[in-house]
């Protein structure tokens, strides 16, 4: 009978362990890129990452065939303005709450093909704003800091895709209602 009760003990800590690791692991990763980033730059300001290699880590698990963009914005002190040249070749942008799960996103594949040769403009808000108060197009953060991603095509002719990455920025919102 101990080792039963031994066994339902090593069991139910083990559930507890994996569950307080599962909840506690993407809010740590995030919180190390943010830092990072914010670090490196400052909230609100568009950075472009070196094309990956091996020993790159900025990221978790970059891929060498893109080039990488990233902001870590804050919108608890007003709105951010992202706008971002969009080119023929694989382009996306990817926003993440603090807690790695990502909200919203944009490409310039399948459906949204007709934002090539565009400039997409994003105004990110926080959760308690009214989106119906901006033009354009909005998009609205659950959580008041996080990450905005975006990635470019690196493969074959670069000048293009890098050119696009280079002409984007992130920034508070100016006149954005």
């Amino acid at each position: 009978m101990n080792k039963i009760k031994w066994l339902v003990a090593v069991l139910l800590m083990a559930w507890v362990g994996q569950y307080g690791v599962a909840m506690l692991a993407p809010n740590l990763i995030m919180q190390t890129l943010y830092r990072g980033v914010a670090d490196l730059s400052g909230e609100n300001i568009f950075v472009i990452t070196p094309l990956p290699d091996e020993t790159a880590r900025t990221l978790v698990r970059p891929s060498p065939d893109l080039f990488y963009g990233i902001c870590a914005y804050n919108v608890e002190s007003g709105p951010v303005f992202i706008e971002a040249l969009v080119p023929a070749k694989y382009w996306s942008m990817q926003f993440y709450q603090m807690n790695t799960d990502n909200f919203s996103s944009f490409s310039n594949q399948r459906d949204e093909v007709y934002r090539v040769n565009t400039t997409a403009k994003i105004t990110l808000i926080s959760a308690s704003d009214d989106p119906n108060n901006y033009k354009g197009e909005v998009v609205q953060s659950p959580t008041g800091k996080g990450i905005m991603l975006i990635r470019v095509s690196a493969i074959g002719e670069q000048a293009p895709q890098l050119a696009a990455l280079k002409a984007s920025h992130c920034g508070a919102a100016v006149n954005a209602k």
